[in-house]
C-alpha cells in the first residue's frame, strides 16, 4: 500500500496507465464510453424505476426494437420521415451555398446574409412549426420539409463562407492576373479550398436535418405515418419502453447520416479527412 502511495515508480507507472488510456484509437474510447452509458442506465431502471418504468430497461428497449424491425409501420415510418428530412437537407444545403456564393460575389451583402443565417439558426422551431403548418395543405410534409432544410442553412453558410476565405491568396492573384475574376476565382481556386469546411457542415447538417424532421411531424395534419407521429402516439398510451426505442431509433439515424456524409467527404475530397493514407497518397 505504500508503495503505490509514496513510491515513485508506483506514480510512475499509474501516469504512464493514464496516459495509455488517452492513447486508445478513437473507436475503443467510443465502445468504452457506450459501455458506461449503458451500465449506468441499467442501474438507474433497476433501482428507481424498475423493468418498465420512465426509465425501461437496456434489454426491454432492446427487445422492443428487435419487435420494431419486424413491423411494416416501423420501417414506413422511418422511409417517410427519413424522405423529408432529405429533401429539406438538400434544399437547406443549396439555399446555404447560394447565400454563401452571393457574399463572395457581393460583399457588400454579408451584413444582411450572416444575419439571415442567424436568424435562421436562432428562431424557435416550435414557434414557427405552427405557422408553417396553417400555410401548407392537409396531407402535406411540408412543415417537416421546412423544419429540416431551416436547420441546415446556417451552418451550410458559415461553413462555406470560412471555406471560400481559406483560399491561397497566391492563387487568386494568378486567377486575376491572367484577368479572371470573383466568379472565375470561385470555380477554379475558391470551391476547391472551401471543400473540407463545407463537409464539415455537411455532416453537421444532416443529423440537424432529420431531427428537424421529426420535430415538424409534431404539427402535421392529415399525416398518419413518421417518426414523429410514432412518438406522439406511444407518449398518448404512456408507452415508455416504445417512447425509448423510437429515441434511440432517432438517435441511430442522426448517427448514421453524420457518418454517411463523412464517409463520402472522403470519397470526394480525401485530403480534407487528415488522414495519414489520404496525405500520403496526395
Amino acid at each position: 500500500m505504500t508503495v503505490s502511495a509514496t513510491s515513485p515508480g508506483g506514480l510512475t507507472e499509474r501516469r504512464l496507465s493514464w496516459r495509455s488510456l488517452g492513447s486508445l484509437p478513437p473507436w475503443v474510447s467510443g465502445l468504452i464510453g457506450t459501455v458506461l452509458i449503458i451500465a449506468a442506465w441499467w442501474l438507474v431502471s433497476a433501482i428507481f424505476f424498475g423493468p418498465e418504468g420512465a426509465v425501461p430497461s437496456p434489454i426491454n428497449v432492446v427487445q422492443e426494437l428487435f419487435s420494431d424491425f419486424g413491423s411494416q409501420i416501423y420501417w414506413k415510418a422511418v422511409a417517410a420521415t427519413g424522405g423529408a428530412a432529405l429533401i429539406g437537407y438538400l434544399w437547406g444545403t443549396l439555399i446555404g451555398l447560394l447565400m454563401a456564393v452571393i457574399v463572395l460575389l457581393l460583399p457588400w451583402t454579408e451584413g444582411v446574409v450572416t444575419q439571415l443565417a442567424v436568424v435562421c439558426s436562432c428562431i424557435p422551431l416550435t414557434a414557427i412549426g405552427p405557422i408553417v403548418t396553417l400555410m401548407t395543405p392537409a396531407g402535406s410534409r411540408g412543415t417537416s420539409i421546412f423544419l429540416a432544410g431551416i436547420s441546415v442553412i446556417f451552418t451550410t453558410v458559415v461553413g462555406a463562407i470560412l471555406g471560400f476565405r481559406a483560399a491561397s491568396q497566391t492563387q487568386l492573384d494568378v486567377i486575376s492576373a491572367y484577368g479572371g475574376g470573383r466568379f472565375k476565382q470561385l470555380t477554379k481556386v475558391r470551391l476547391i479550398a472551401a471543400l473540407p469546411a463545407i463537409l464539415a457542415a455537411l455532416k453537421i447538417g444532416a443529423p440537424a436535418a432529420f431531427l428537424g424532421a421529426v420535430l415538424g411531424e409534431y404539427f402535421l395534419s392529415g399525416v398518419d405515418s413518421g417518426v414523429g407521429i410514432q412518438l406522439l402516439a406511444a407518449q398518448a398510451d404512456n408507452a415508455s419502453v416504445r417512447l425509448w426505442a423510437l429515441a434511440i431509433t432517432c438517435g441511430a439515424i442522426a448517427g448514421l447520416a453524420y457518418l454517411v456524409i463523412g464517409l463520402l467527404g472522403r470519397l470526394v475530397a480525401p485530403w480534407a479527412s487528415g488522414d495519414a493514407d489520404a496525405q500520403g497518397v496526395l
